[in-house]
């Protein structure tokens, strides 16, 4: 079987093992590829492991307008130079006029986007070369900022390749839109931009991929271009072989979560445990463990009922999984909820293959909640209220019917719409066509 040899073109790179939700999509997806056929330009998120991908290209001071100053300013963003508070009592060794300087630079560049027009990506004579040297049949495209989705239509525009547009969230409603209240006059023009350049990219490209069924029918609307529904799987066969780990006694209720917590997240965190809280009052004992895929947090809050613990790898992570009682999915209630009505979270369909109870714990408008009632694989709780959640967690603690009949739902959904050999033969057949055809 003849595999396209592909340059992906996104900003965090496809490392060999993490547990970043889009290295995790994409290492799936290429996962029958020899490496030696892909290769990927990226900027950020190298942990030092030899990678899934044959080569990269990491963009460097020579990749960008005034790259020299970019990136010795991003260094300066890293090493916490740039003060996210700027009167806290730490930065007070620098002056007054120092400190709120670079924090109001570092706020106005980077929660505007205006860095992006001043540091424009360039294709340098370095990048060049090592893309020749590669010969790709096709570049794979993601967006989620106005970089990279610059970089591939330039590089399209110089090679004339096909580009395979593959975006897993709406990244173009989001966008800096969290900074459209104190930089208004600012965000309207960068906004402008990514609504521009991501339609640019659209047109651009010879497949168009959406990640659900939702984002599906919303783009073709938005775009006036055809996208196909590829959604995101696993290999059946892992989650069979998986031995349970248990984390708690037996005769304490285990209950899982893992994901990404940040500001929409965290406070439902503490939902939870009040939820927890209510459950022991009635005699019940309950035990949460968090697996932050961010461990550790920046901000930890203490809790009574939850415990943290670093994410472990894609394999251990099943095993765990499966030794849980109850698995807890939240998303979000604040007023981005709309923002997300594209999106599923990477770790649901974990949780279905896991044949455990689901509880997903986010506003309707989400695509999570939507998908989860839709299609009856997870109890939904869609009002914040740590009463009706712990109601909730009850009734699948005392009613093993309802247990056997979620979880049993949870599976089917998988095999149905998750199944990775498939998948992984509809993208190789969609792949390898615009290779043989690449002006069709």
């Amino acid at each position: 079987m003849k595999y396209p040899r592909v340059l992906v073109v996104a900003g965090d790179r496809i490392n060999a093992a993490d547990i970043s939700n889009n290295g995790l999509v994409l290492r799936n997806l290429f996962g029958a590829w020899p490496r030696e056929n892909l290769a990927q330009i990226f900027s950020s998120g190298d942990n030092s492991d030899k990678g899934f991908l044959g080569s990269y290209y990491k963009l460097g001071p020579r990749d960008r307008r005034l790259g020299y100053i970019f990136y010795r300013l991003k260094m300066e963003v890293q090493k916490g130079y740039l003060p996210a508070n700027p009167l806290r009592p730490a930065h007070r060794k620098l002056t007054v006029q120092t400190t709120l300087g670079r924090y109001w630079s570092k706020r106005i560049l980077v929660d505007t986007g205006l860095y992006e027009l001043i540091f424009r990506p360039i294709i340098s004579r370095r990048m060049m070369k090592w893309v020749n040297a590669f010969q790709p049949e096709i570049i794979l495209a993601q967006g989620y900022n106005l970089a990279f989705t610059w970089l591939p239509l330039m590089l399209a525009e110089k090679t004339r390749l096909p580009i395979a547009y593959y975006p897993t969230d709406d990244w173009p409603t989001d966008l800096y839109l969290n900074a459209r209240t104190r930089w208004r006059f600012l965000t309207k023009r960068i906004r402008s931009l990514v609504e521009s350049s991501s339609r640019q990219l659209v047109q651009a490209s010879t497949l168009r991929l959406a990640f659900n069924p939702y984002m599906q029918e919303e783009y073709n609307e938005r775009y006036g271009r055809f996208f196909f529904a590829l959604m995101h799987g696993d290999a059946l066969s892992r989650f069979k072989a998986a031995k349970p780990h248990r984390l708690t006694q037996m005769g304490i209720t285990s209950i899982v979560c893992t994901g990404v917590f940040d500001t929409h997240r965290m406070p439902l965190l503490r939902d939870l445990d009040e939820a927890c809280q209510i459950l022991a009052n009635r005699g019940l004992m309950i035990c949460a463990t968090v697996l932050p895929v961010n461990f550790p947090l920046t901000h930890p809050a203490s809790f009574k009922h939850l415990h943290f613990k670093p994410c472990p790898s894609h394999d251990d992570l099943a095993s765990i999984l499966i030794g849980a009682d109850i698995l807890f999915l939240p998303e979000r209630f604040d007023e981005t909820a709309k923002d997300i009505r594209l999106s599923i979270s990477s770790k649901a369909l974990l949780f279905m293959l896991s044949g455990r109870p689901i509880v997903v714990y986010s506003d309707p408008s989400t695509g999570i909640a939507h998908y989860a009632r839709q299609e009856g694989w997870a109890e939904v709780v869609d009002r914040r209220d740590p009463e009706i959640l712990a109601a909730t967690i009850e009734d699948l603690i005392k009613n093993a019917g309802a247990r056997e009949r979620l979880s049993a739902r949870a599976l089917l959904i998988a095999r149905k719409y998750h199944d990775l050999k498939i998948i992984q033969a509809q993208f190789h057949e969609m792949m390898s066509a615009i290779a043989q055809h690449p002006g069709d």
